[in-house]
């Protein structure tokens, strides 16, 4: 067997090679350094080692492919598997709309020279699970959505709300809001509650959502002493938007000053 016939057969082999088995997903970290990044850390159980060389890398949730911002970094200790990486939701598919955020598979690869898996991480989460997805929900408030203004006049016969919501549509497309269902409170008191009407939040700007209603006095009055007397207020409720997989609700709870 010549050389060029032995090269041929390793390169083969090599081709050939089945992708090592993915170690298993413990827990999912993400941060919010910029409102259009996500910063994410994946933990999981150590494997066989952690393969040096690797150059490349990409990640799945469900059958969705999400760009990644940064270069590969693996690190193994204290008993885990640790990857950290960027993802810029400017440059996300709209089909992560989509996906079921209360059982989302995740696969992460990291690629050798040659494009193939050379350690893979895979689990299913559960975004509503702290023990699963560590989330900093206030961060996370802050950066799409907030209670901007929340004004409480009282009057001789109603009490005139007027809040005012600012979201946040990070990507890179618009996402189309069927509605809004609300609920204004004041400490223990209820003020008010209704519905917003379908909105489109436009890709990558803040956008207003005003609330105006007069409630007669005798249905507020108590919410209203609340606000006068510096009572933490709240909106909580339901956004509704529509994705490639039907209709979902983000549930929404602001407060004034957040």
């Amino acid at each position: 067997m010549g050389p060029a016939h032995a090269f041929v057969l390793i390169a083969a082999a090599l081709a050939a090679a089945p992708a090592p088995p993915p170690v298993r997903l413990q827990v999912v970290t993400v941060a919010v350094p910029e409102r259009d990044l996500l910063r994410v850390t994946l933990h999981a159980a150590a494997g066989s080692g952690v393969r040096a060389g690797l150059t490349g890398q990409r990640l799945h949730l469900g059958d969705v492919a999400v760009p990644l911002a940064t270069p590969v970094d693996v690190t193994e200790g204290a008993g885990e598997i640790r990857v950290d990486f960027d993802v810029k939701l400017r440059e996300a598919p709209q089909a992560v709309l989509g996906l079921d955020p209360n059982r989302m598979p995740v696969l992460w690869e990291g690629l050798d020279a040659a494009g193939r898996p050379a350690l893979a991480v895979r689990g299913t989460v559960d975004l509503g699970d702290p023990g699963e997805v560590e989330l900093p929900l206030a961060g996370l408030y802050r950066a799409y959505a907030h209670l901007a203004d929340l004004k409480v006049t009282p009057s001789l016969t109603v009490v005139s709300v007027r809040a005012l919501i600012s979201l946040y549509n990070p990507f890179g497309f618009d996402v189309v809001a069927k509605g809004l269902e609300y609920r204004v409170t004041v400490g223990t008191q209820s003020i008010l509650a209704g519905r917003q009407p379908g909105f489109r939040l436009r890709a990558g700007r803040n956008s207003d959502v005003l609330i105006e209603q007069d409630v007669p006095l005798a249905d507020a009055m108590g919410g209203a002493a609340a606000f006068a007397r510096g009572a933490p207020a709240q909106l909580e409720g339901t956004l509704t938007i529509r994705t490639p997989a039907g209709d979902r609700p983000i549930p929404l709870l602001l407060r004034a000053g957040m």
